[in-house]
């Protein structure tokens, strides 16, 4: 599943982004890689945003960019 099919506090292992370039390297930056713990903390208007929590990193990323992070509930 994506991290927008996710609810609100939920826990997750990340098991693949699908992103590349830039946006991939700022994930990483982030602490986002294959098997990190996230939480889902929010969502903007009709989900157009998900903040989500990477250990006590938050951060908050675009609908395109949450669709393509497939994550497995914990």
């Amino acid at each position: 599943m994506c991290l927008l099919e996710m609810n609100i506090g939920e826990m997750a292992k990340i098991d693949a982004m699908n992103v590349s370039g830039d946006v991939r390297q700022r994930l990483i930056s982030f602490g986002m890689i294959r098997s990190a713990n996230i939480c889902v903390k929010n969502f903007g208007w009709f989900k157009s945003t998900v903040q989500v929590m990477i250990d006590r990193t938050t951060i908050a990323l675009r609908k395109e960019e949450a669709a393509q992070i497939m994550v497995h509930k914990i």
